[in-house]
């Protein structure tokens, strides 16, 4: 889900067919109304007042309390169901809401069910819970060389950004598959002539810089020309500013002397590729190669650089195949904040999430509806990352606010949550509930799943004789597995017409920990038949069979059924008409 959101208080409807008998009998003064009622399939949605009212009553602060009686922290995080309009793991709605439904409907009696839909905050998608602990740094100088098999190039190209992948796997050998690095690195489009890769790729300095920071790399060194020693041997003093160096010998790629072919006169600006040394303590520069020069009269005082090199960022992560740029076909992009986003700004980390939004508005103006967006960054604590969607034309940033239900119900007189049953839907008079109609090809139809009060959900693509290929799917709210031990799903179901061969495709049962609200952008899991499908020769309700769900432990998934006809290499000679009922997602009524 998007930033928080909340029903208004006109779509906030209590199932309860007979509530009137009760509030007639109390508005008539009734002094004994019968109490002997029993309901189930209620619905109720919390309402803000209702998250407010939560962390008054009495018993939910004494609950609170007694998780931690030194320091409080259970009433601290009672107390923010109030101010977040939303319960989260330790702050949990089968803790609180039963004093909640207690107060509401005092006069329902046991064996009374409802499902409470609520929200919870549980932090960031899958996607953006993958750059936990995701290292991010820059290459070195080492880091380059490694990645050159060569000294002195401080920065990749084209040619040589194809080995940052086995750099990864040696730099981070311990890393586990799925283990992100956000890297930074200088990056050049222009590859160096080969001849300056036959032992070394010179990196440009200007002597001051090589003086301030001396090494024994080969580089190409930018100064003056001062003091000539000797002519014939190409001995000199080059000078910037206030540092000086002696040159030990000028010859060019060949080992000729250059001195009076080139014409080098004192004062002259030149440029040579060397490398530091010390003699005697004196520092020197050994095997000086002539690059070229510029009389004094026009000399500029510095040589310009020769290429143009850019700090790039990148994402990359540890798949099954090795090292690999990051991707997710779940997104519209995955960016890894570019550095100069970071310059503008004047920062080093990223603790304002405006600048990421103008960063997008700028970059992507031209985005589309529901399109979703992942930004890696280095942020104040590392490397991390958040995802962006638009909404109609505007960009939200996701918080991790998720839209869940969970099923109550009064024993011995007392409401308490039903943890061990996770969702369940009768639809034979009851309707869809929470269930959702996603429409992907209608093929002319108008609409694929309907429900029909005498059979609950049903699908079909075969109307005025003509069969269709259709894709329609009826999906599930969020289903919480938080502290699920073996969640097994069943439900009824009839089959009538199409084959034996072609509906166990056509038809499909689906599950996903990770619903993007698309179900063309969802990476669906599809579950495998507990039992064979109804053979469509009649309208006899059978059990689906149980479908283990303890893969999903822990998490919070959707189910989806999938109705597609529109198959390719699959015609539709008859299409099936597909009914549902008494869906239940739950443990095991006995422990195995």
């Amino acid at each position: 889900m998007k930033t928080k959101y909340f029903v208004s208080t006109a779509m906030l409807a209590l199932c309860l067919s007979a509530c009137t008998n009760y509030f007639d009998e109390h508005m008539l003064g009734n002094k004994d109304p019968k109490v002997a009622d029993v309901r189930t399939g209620m619905t109720y949605i919390l309402t803000e007042d209702d998250y407010k009212q939560v962390t008054n009553y009495a018993d939910n602060i004494s609950k609170a309390l007694a998780l931690d009686p030194v320091d409080s922290t259970g009433l601290t995080e009672l107390k923010a169901i109030a101010k977040e309009f939303s319960f989260t793991e330790t702050a949990s709605p089968d803790m609180y809401v039963p004093a909640l439904l207690a107060d509401k409907f005092p006069y329902l009696d046991n064996g009374t069910t409802c499902d409470v839909y609520y929200t919870m905050r549980e932090g960031k998608s899958n996607r953006v819970k993958e750059f936990e602990g995701a290292q991010g740094f820059a290459l070195t100088t080492e880091d380059y060389e490694t990645i050159w098999q060569k000294r002195g190039a401080d920065y990749l190209t084209p040619a040589t950004l194809p080995g940052v992948p086995a750099f990864l796997s040696a730099k981070l050998a311990t890393a586990k598959q799925g283990q992100i690095a956000l890297l930074t690195y200088n990056y050049c489009d222009d590859e160096p002539d080969p001849d300056e890769l036959s032992d070394f790729l010179p990196y440009e300095l200007t002597l001051s810089q090589l003086l301030a920071f001396p090494d024994d790399k080969r580089h190409q060194i930018s100064g003056y020309v001062g003091d000539i020693k000797s002519s014939i041997s190409g001995r000199f003093y080059m000078v910037d500013g206030d540092y000086s160096i002696y040159v030990y010998g000028l010859t060019d790629e060949d080992g000729n002397k250059v001195w009076k072919d080139k014409g080098i006169q004192q004062g002259d600006a030149i440029t040579l590729i060397g490398r530091y040394s010390e003699e005697n303590g004196e520092p020197q520069i050994l095997d000086a190669v002539y690059v070229s020069h510029t009389p004094a009269a026009t000399a500029p005082r510095r040589a310009p650089m020769a290429r143009k090199i850019n700090a790039v960022n990148a994402i990359y992560q540890l798949t099954a195949d090795g090292w690999q740029p990051y991707q997710n076909d779940q997104l519209k992009a995955a960016i890894a904040l570019p550095q100069s986003v970071y310059t503008s700004a004047g920062v080093t980390t990223i603790d304002n999430p405006d600048i990421i939004l103008k960063y997008l508005q700028a970059t992507y103006p031209y985005a589309a509806d529901k399109e979703i967006y992942l930004v890696a960054y280095m942020g104040k604590n590392g490397a991390t990352a958040d995802e962006w969607v638009i909404e109609g034309s505007e960009w939200v940033l996701t918080t991790g606010y998720i839209t869940e239900s969970m099923s109550f119900e009064v024993k011995n007189n007392l409401w308490v949550a039903n943890i061990s049953t996770y969702l369940q839907a009768k639809f034979v008079g009851e309707g869809p509930g929470k269930f959702t109609m996603h429409t992907v090809t209608l093929d002319g139809l108008s609409y694929i799943w309907r429900y029909q009060a005498a059979y609950g959900m049903t699908a079909s693509a075969y109307v005025s004789g003509t069969n269709h290929r259709v894709e329609g799917w009826l999906v599930s709210p969020n289903v919480r597995l938080k502290k699920s031990v073996k969640p097994q799903l069943t439900f009824d179901q009839a089959v009538r017409y199409g084959n034996v061969t072609d509906n166990p495709k056509w038809l499909t049962v689906m599950a996903t920990d990770n619903f993007t609200g698309d179900v063309t952008t969802t990476e669906w899991k599809q579950l495998e038949w507990q039992a064979a499908l109804p053979d469509g020769s009649n309208w006899v309700f059978q059990s689906s069979g149980i479908f283990d769900l303890s893969e999903y432990n822990g998490k919070t998934i959707v189910i989806a059924f999938r109705y597609n006809t529109n198959i390719d290499g699959i015609d539709v000679p008859s299409a099936p008409t597909w009914e549902i009922q008494n869906l239940l997602l739950a443990e095991p009524q006995e422990a195995e």
